[in-house]
C-alpha cells in the first residue's frame, strides 16, 4: 500500500468533491475556511480526522483491499480492489469515515 500525502493536487476532482463536503456539511464561511488577502486557503482538518490506518481498517473491514491512499485535507482518496477482484477507487470523508464516492475502474 502506498500513502500519499498532500499529494499536491489542486482543483479538478478532489477539489470539487472538497468544496461539495464543505456545502453539504453546512459548515462553510469562517468556520470552514481560514483565508487572508492574496494566500490560498486552507481548510481546517479536526483532530479526530481518520488517519489512514483508520480508512484501511475500515475498508478492509468491508472487504475492500486497499492498494493506495492519498490524503487531502478533509477527504482521502482510496484505490484498490473489491471483494469480487474489480479495481476501485473511493473516496472517503476523513470526518466519518462516510463513503462519499465510488467507481469501477475499466
Amino acid at each position: 500500500m502506498t500513502i500519499v500525502k498532500g499529494s499536491g493536487i489542486r482543483g479538478g476532482m478532489l477539489g470539487a468533491m472538497l468544496a461539495a463536503v464543505v456545502a453539504l456539511a453546512g459548515i462553510g464561511g469562517a468556520a470552514a475556511w481560514a483565508q487572508t488577502a492574496g494566500q490560498e486557503r486552507v481548510v481546517k482538518v479536526p483532530d479526530n480526522a481518520l488517519s489512514a490506518g483508520e480508512i484501511e481498517a475500515r475498508l478492509t473491514a468491508q472487504g475492500i483491499r486497499v492498494k493506495e491512499i492519498k490524503i487531502r485535507d478533509l477527504l482521502a482518496k482510496v484505490e484498490g480492489y473489491d471483494a469480487q477482484g474489480r479495481e476501485i477507487e473511493v473516496v472517503i470523508d476523513r470526518r466519518n469515515g462516510e463513503m462519499l464516492s465510488h467507481e469501477f475502474d475499466d
